[in-house]
């Protein structure tokens, strides 16, 4: 009898632990918290939000998210002239939304790119479209992007080059370990058809 107590008593305990184990690896949080502090994919944790429309834009250096994006991924944190992304952080860099885009959409993207990137493809995917941007300049440019007959899409993605180098491999005297490859400054997400150039 005594022997069976025992018995009883170590099989609770190794359920207790596995029980336990269970629970660490697979625990119940956030999307928000899983991406800061477990995946380490943002460098954003439940950020302030201004008032803005996808019309309007999003300033990548101003301090938090416009009140139409929920979150985001794959990008460094702000510096003055917009937020790079890091592909340490993830090859692939975006933004969740708080509602969802319908129809035709003309996405904006003004951005610079790390020298040794230009001349690369990055994709633009957005529901089941994927659309390619060849990167033309280090400098900012605008990218216009011409979507159509999205479906309720509720995130926007850029997938970057494979294997970008640290910078500090690049550039002499460079401390900074990150791999860096679009400076995104802003964004607009306007629906219908994308103005011709020039206008």
């Amino acid at each position: 009898m005594k022997l069976a107590a025992q018995w009883i008593a170590i099989i609770a305990l190794l359920a207790v632990y596995a029980a336990a184990a269970w629970a660490a690896l697979h625990p119940h949080v956030s999307p928000e918290y899983r991406m800061y502090f477990i995946d380490r994919t943002t460098t954003d944790y439940y950020p302030e939000h201004y008032d803005s429309t996808p019309e309007e834009g999003m300033i990548f250096s101003r301090p938090g998210l416009p009140q139409w994006v929920r979150s985001t991924h794959g990008f460094s944190f702000r510096e003055a002239q917009g937020r790079w992304t890091d592909e340490d952080l993830g090859s692939i860099a975006g933004l969740a939304f708080n509602r969802s885009f319908s129809g035709d959409l003309c996405v904006d993207a003004a951005m610079r790119a790390i020298p040794w990137a230009v001349g690369d493809t990055i994709t633009l995917r957005m529901e089941n479209q994927e659309k390619p941007i060849q990167i033309r300049s280090a400098d900012l440019t605008e990218y216009p992007v011409q979507l159509s007959a999205l479906n309720q899409a509720t995130s926007l993605d850029f997938v970057l080059p494979p294997k970008l180098p640290p910078v500090m491999e690049r550039v002499h005297g460079s401390n900074d370990p990150r791999r860096l490859g679009i400076n995104i400054a802003s964004l607009k997400l306007t629906p219908g058809e994308c103005s011709p150039p020039g206008r």
